[in-house]
């Protein structure tokens, strides 16, 4: 393969008709190289990017919810991984690596621990390359979290928003990277609403003794609530970080504190797992949300039959179908759960159907969902992000969901507020 550098560097001497470079001597062109990637010895290997995994940890449980799949070129280990992407990107062969990424990626998710999702940051101008789409528009993306990185303008990037609703139609989730690091970041998250909230590094760097960055997390934080999004705070590096970031609520956590990035599903260090739950147990001293959940039935909508993954043996519906039960209770039967979670073919909830009770006589209303919630975030934070809520919306129920997206249950807000009335006393 011909020298991808030099190619391009001499078609555009001879269009401009610029005399030819003078050469280098032998010091100098070696230097020359150790500074710019070989990007044509990168191309001719099959196996460049290799991918190292780092864990991302939920910070109020302490066990390890996902990993962050980091390209690594071995062949130019003085150089990081931004900086050939972006020389490939200036050549033109940054989708190629792209798809070489992701297709390493869907391949590692098939071996991913259970209950854990596997991120993998794209760029988003290039998801619609042909050599890029052809590796994911007929995949099996569930557990997959493409993360966009907000260093590309996204207001630039024509048909995102739709390619964005393709990844979520193949399962995937959608994450915004480095959020905080400029000005159109809110913007951004308006647009593509997405699923994961990645704050930068920027902002947690010595958060514990900075108001600032705390009043922007909070921000972030509250604005990605409304969203039904979770925050993800990558750098932690410091013990103090990571006790500001529990008390702060953020749900989930990357940074060498927590785990280097290795070529395997590594383990969280149990001595890091076991400061995390004290932090999380002094920080949220009111009872979980959980503990104020009742149980729904759960129905797949209009959008085809359940897939039953094998990687959500949990699920409500797998269940009843292993007993033969209907996924419906009679309308004579007492124990009937009086909520039906509608759902997506991918277990997505999108609506409710209520109705007053058993033997009520009324038809059950659908509501949109509004708010979800995860079962261990406590009854003040959940009622706070509710109280926030359109009104038309404001007293509708709280899905229940796994870090996976998946439902659980709800919590009405009528036993909210007594929870809220009895914790005042």
């Amino acid at each position: 393969m011909p020298d991808a550098r030099r190619t391009v560097a001499s078609a555009g001497a001879e269009a401009s008709g610029a005399a030819s470079p003078p050469r280098l001597t032998g010091g100098e062109q070696d230097a020359c190289e150790a500074d710019h990637p070989d990007l044509a010895r990168v191309l001719a290997d099959p196996a460049e990017p290799a991918l190292y995994f780092q864990p991302i940890v939920d910070l109020q449980r302490g066990v390890i919810a996902g990993y962050e799949a980091l390209a690594r070129f071995h062949s130019h280990p003085t150089h990081s991984p931004d900086r050939i992407f972006a020389a490939a990107d200036r050549l033109g062969h940054a989708a190629e690596l792209e798809a070489r990424v992701l297709a390493a990626a869907l391949a590692a998710r098939d071996r991913l621990p259970d209950r854990c999702f596997l991120a993998v940051n794209v760029l988003p101008h290039l998801l619609d390359e042909p050599v890029v789409a052809e590796v994911w528009q007929d995949a099996d993306l569930r557990r997959l979290v493409l993360e966009l990185n907000e260093a590309v303008d996204l207001d630039a990037t024509t048909g995102l928003t739709t390619t964005a609703s393709a990844l979520r139609n193949r399962g995937a989730f959608v994450a915004m990277d480095d959020v905080g690091s400029g000005y159109a970041g809110l913007r951004q998250l308006a647009r593509i609403r997405p699923d994961f909230v990645k704050l930068d590094r920027s902002l947690v760097v010595n958060i514990d003794d900075d108001q600032v960055k705390i009043a922007l997390t909070e921000l972030v934080g509250n604005f990605a609530s409304r969203l039904n999004g979770w925050v993800i705070a990558e750098g932690i590096e410091r013990g103090d970080e990571l006790a500001m970031l529990v008390a702060l609520g953020v749900p989930l956590g990357q940074g060498f504190l927590l785990g280097r990035p290795s070529e395997g599903w590594q383990q969280l260090d149990p001595g890091v797992a076991r400061r995390i739950r004290q932090l999380s147990e002094r920080s949220n001293r009111a009872a979980s949300i959980e503990s104020l959940m009742e149980q729904v039935t759960i129905r797949v909508g209009d959008s085809g039959s359940c897939a039953q993954s094998p990687d959500c043996p949990s699920c409500p519906m797998r269940a009843a179908a292993n007993r033969g039960d209907p996924t419906t209770a009679g309308p004579d039967d007492e124990q009937a759960p009086r909520a039906t979670i509608i759902v997506s073919n991918r277990c997505r909830p999108v609506a409710l159907h209520l109705s007053n009770g058993p033997g009520g006589g009324t038809e059950p209303r659908r509501v949109p969902t509004t708010l979800f919630a995860r079962p261990e975030e406590s009854v003040t934070e959940v009622a706070r992000r509710a109280m926030t809520r359109a009104r038309a919306s404001r007293f509708d129920p709280v899905i229940i969901v796994t870090e996976m997206g998946r439902p659980l249950g709800l919590v009405r807000m009528e036993r909210l507020m007594l929870r809220l009335a009895e914790m005042s006393t």
